[in-house]
């Protein structure tokens, strides 16, 4: 939800709202949120395919990680 959306609901709607939120248990929460990356990368996957037709798998889980991760932390971990 963005702020725009959230501006535009009712003070009773919010409050619904972080009422449903609430209720989701943590597991399903955590479940929502690692499906979610999933999504995300599945679609920057595209994305560079798109741009770079007949890219390797390696090199396109690198690409990813060099956009996801700050530059200090990927030369730290991946040596790149």
């Amino acid at each position: 939800m963005d702020g725009l959306e959230w501006e535009r609901m009712s003070p009773e709607s919010r409050e619904k709202y972080i009422e449903v939120i609430r209720s989701i248990p943590p597991e399903k929460k955590l479940r929502i949120a690692l499906e979610y990356c999933d999504l995300i990368r599945g679609i920057m996957a595209a994305g560079i395919r798109h741009r770079h037709p007949g890219i390797s798998d390696e090199d396109v889980r690198r690409e990813i990680i060099r956009r996801t991760l700050p530059s200090d932390l990927v030369r730290k971990v991946y040596g790149w």
